[in-house]
């Protein structure tokens, strides 16, 4: 019993969570998440909606990705790859993360479902042949990105800088080639576990990499400097730093998924935490 509960849990995929906390940077990043009570709960409940909803959209890739997962050096291991859990026990849990999430979004305003709705039906398009496709698969996985931190501003009700979205997307793109970049050193010569992999190439998602590490690195640097002086410019060298960490991680074998390398770099993590307290101190105690 504990096994299957454990292999449940998996299925949700809960490390993967930390990338909802992009519903809570409009919030955060605006000053108003720590205001009242009621706007720390509305940030909770945004993130928990994208949170379940990014579940169903794991399983759901699972489910159908069953067959390429098999061939995967690590993905093989995974309960519906395993065979260890049955595909109809994890459609039913994926329709009750689904009426939750949804219902919670309902909860938060309108335009925060429609956006949720939307990030849906882009990860079930992305499952079912989008990430086939070379180059637009990746943009899925930036436009996922994109419609949290989208979402975080309709939950907020605050107006999101054309820097930041951009900075975001560009963000979202590097991590994006990143994890494949990575996946394509894990392949070698068998690309079977992921099919668009044999259209991709090394120098090329090196070229990737650069211009979106770049991008990424210029956007950032001048939203801050269009909205923020003081403390808060300290943060363009950590994030200077944090985005080469990456780029590097993602060159080597088996680092460039964004979650593990958060996770499992002390570099990388580092220096998220630093430009955290960074950024908190100058929003919230003014300096």
């Amino acid at each position: 019993m504990s096994n299957l509960v454990k292999d449940l849990f998996y299925l949700l995929r809960p490390t993967h969570w930390v990338k909802n906390l992009l519903v809570v940077a409009p919030a955060f990043f605006g000053g108003t998440v720590f205001g009242s009570f009621d706007n720390f709960i509305t940030a909770f409940l945004a993130f928990l909606s994208f949170s379940l909803a990014s579940s169903v959209g794991y399983i759901f890739n699972d489910v159908f990705d069953i067959e390429n997962d098999k061939n995967h050096p690590v993905k093989k291991n995974r309960p519906i790859a395993s065979g260890r859990i049955l595909t109809r026990y994890t459609l039913v849990l994926a329709l009750f993360l689904l009426i939750v999430s949804i219902f919670t979004a309902l909860k938060i305003n309108i335009i925060f479902t429609v956006i949720l709705v939307t990030y849906l039906v882009l990860t079930a398009s992305y499952s079912l042949g989008l990430k086939n496709i070379v180059i637009i698969e990746s943009f899925c996985i930036a436009g996922g990105f994109l419609l949290r931190i989208l979402g975080g501003g309709a939950s907020s009700g605050l107006a999101i800088s054309g820097w930041l979205i951009l900075t975001t997307l560009f963000l979202s793109l590097l991590l994006a080639f990143g994890k494949r970049r990575s996946e394509l050193n894990m392949s070698s010569e068998n690309k079977t576990f992921r099919k668009v992999l044999s259209k991709y190439d090394k120098v090329f998602l090196d070229y990737m990499l650069v211009v979106f590490a770049s991008a990424s690195i210029i956007t950032y640097s001048i939203y801050l400097i269009n909205t923020s002086m003081g403390l808060i410019l300290i943060t363009i060298p950590l994030a200077c730093f944090g985005v080469v960490r990456y780029v590097y991680l993602a060159r080597k074998k088996s680092k460039g998924d964004p979650t593990e390398a958060l996770l499992k770099d002390y570099w990388l993590l580092a220096t998220v935490v630093a430009w955290l307290i960074i950024k908190g101190i100058a929003i919230y105690l003014h300096y």
